[in-house]
């Protein structure tokens, strides 16, 4: 891994603390991703990156997905 996992694992936890602390709904989702976009403009490379981000996000929540189907991994 390149960099500094303590760095990483900070970063994750702001960003899941937005979602976990009960302030904001699913509904209320819809008006995040507004604001988000119209603070973001007109830097565009930002919304990539995030948009980027979601789908890694994707990506690591199949996999975990997969991995946790092993029936070998809760044998011990």
């Amino acid at each position: 891994m390149l960099g500094d996992h303590k760095v990483y694992e900070k970063a994750a936890k702001k960003i899941l603390s937005v979602f976990t602390d009960g302030s904001i709904t699913n509904h209320d989702l819809m008006y995040v991703a507004f604001y988000t976009t119209v603070n973001a403009y007109p830097a565009n490379p930002v919304l990539d990156r995030l948009e980027e981000f979601v789908e890694h996000v994707k990506q690591e929540r199949e996999r975990a997905r997969e991995n946790g189907q092993y029936t070998q991994d809760s044998l011990f």
